[in-house]
């Protein structure tokens, strides 16, 4: 195994390492120049290729300046791709039963992968009460995760989902809608409209009949 890291400071750092069967067998230090050897066959190869020193010299030299300057010119062809921000879809929910009120806090389509999604009770964070599903991958590249917390129906109003993320310039605050006003609101807008439609449909019957002989 080989190769090397850029670090966030801007330091590169390189490393090369053999295994056999395995087992560990022999590690270059690059700032030593010398081979680690972890049993007695492979003091043989690192007496070998210590004794030859031109083998030290190229990987050093591989190590601190192709790979890096290989490793930089990669890292700049998905730039784009590396340091994009997809925000998250936040949907919160509630299930009642007798006395429990869950509430479920989903985040998905977010990106990149580090987020935060917690429960605040009246502004306090209360993680000790949080269940956390983990933040699982989509097809897209783009990740989801939840969370949920147990609460008194009587007391849905004092709970916030605050979800925390890069692509968002503030934490986000979220509540619960409870469905049932929305599903008033849809029954509601499609009565309307069928009544609508119901007076249209006898208009236009009463002057198809009226447009007819006597005894029809």
């Amino acid at each position: 195994m080989y190769g090397c890291d850029l670090l966030e400071d801007g330091g590169t750092r390189g490393y090369y390492q053999f295994a056999y069967d395995g087992r560990d067998f022999i590690t270059f230090d690059m700032d030593t120049m010398t081979f680690t050897a972890v049993d007695a066959a492979a003091q043989i190869t690192k007496r070998k290729w210590e004794e030859a020193r031109t083998e030290a010299e190229r990987l050093k030299q591989y190590l601190q300046n192709t790979c890096v300057e290989w490793l930089r010119k990669y890292v700049s062809y998905g730039q784009a791709v590396l340091e994009r921000k997809e925000r998250p879809t936040v949907r919160v929910s509630g299930k009642e039963t007798p006395g429990i009120l869950t509430l479920h806090c989903r985040a998905y389509g977010f990106y990149p992968r580090p987020i935060t999604v917690s429960w605040l009770k009246d502004g306090e964070v209360r993680d000790h009460e949080t269940e956390w599903g983990s933040i699982a991958p989509n097809s897209d590249g783009t990740y989801y995760t939840w969370a949920s917390i147990a609460a008194r129906p009587e007391e849905k109003d004092k709970y916030r989902c605050r979800v925390e993320h890069a692509s968002l310039p503030e934490p986000g605050l979220f509540a619960w809608e409870p469905e049932s006003n929305l599903l008033a609101i849809v029954l509601g807008v499609i009565a309307a409209m069928l009544a609508v439609i119901a007076i249209i449909a006898g208009v236009v019957i009463w002057k198809h009949r009226s447009g007819k002989e006597p005894g029809w």
